[in-house]
């Protein structure tokens, strides 16, 4: 029993050492905002929205925010403006989604 368990452990630790190729994070859809939401974020120029969904253990934080800054394109700076952990909008071994509202800069 300890040694399906310590094999585990070393299957996870392996995983995690070589997960920036094996569980690449990638640009997703973000979640919808309300209606005077929307309008806030046209009026202070942020209605352009990205999320990125990652594994919060293979993916540091500056590898999703420059994936953010990719999607928001030049001349803008990713803002985070929220996280969740569904597992409808991102896969099970990248329960993470970040998402960023693209400010001009």
């Amino acid at each position: 029993m300890r040694l399906c368990r310590a094999a585990a452990l070393l299957l996870c630790l392996v995983l995690a050492e070589c997960g920036g190729a094996i569980l690449p994070p990638y640009e997703s859809v973000p979640p919808p905002i309300s209606e005077q939401a929307q309008r806030i974020a046209a009026a202070d120029g942020t209605s352009v929205r990205v999320a990125i969904c990652y594994n919060a253990f293979t993916t540091t934080a500056e590898r999703v925010r420059a994936i953010a800054q990719e999607s928001c394109g030049a001349g803008t700076v990713p803002r985070p403006v929220g996280r969740d952990f569904r597992l409808t909008n991102c896969p099970l071994l990248e329960p993470a989604r970040a998402t960023f509202a693209c400010v001009k800069s």
